[in-house]
């Protein structure tokens, strides 16, 4: 009784780190690619493909209006939604 009451009385250690989100942890090609992925494909339905653009004075006030007409979205959700929307209204040939 008296060794059940020892073992019972010893603090318990936790493993250190985080729970592995699978039954076991990564292996390091495995972490490697799924960094590669959320770099490539950062949210679902988008390509990821980064870009960088210095607006003229007249595009920036327009995108600052649309912004406020369109507050519950993103500069990117509206820049992506004029995108599609201009070529949508081209005619075909």
């Amino acid at each position: 009784m008296t060794q059940i009451a020892e073992v019972l009385s010893q603090p318990v250690t936790k493993k250190r780190g985080r729970k592995p989100k699978g039954e076991r942890p990564m292996t390091a090609a495995e972490r490697a690619k799924a960094s590669r992925d959320r770099r490539r494909f950062p949210m679902e339905g988008y390509s990821g493909k980064p870009i960088s653009v210095m607006l003229s004075g007249d595009a920036h006030m327009a995108l600052n209006d649309l912004i406020t007409i369109y507050s519950d979205k993103s500069q990117k959700e509206i820049i992506d939604l004029a995108l599609i929307h201009l070529l949508k209204s081209q005619p075909v040939t």
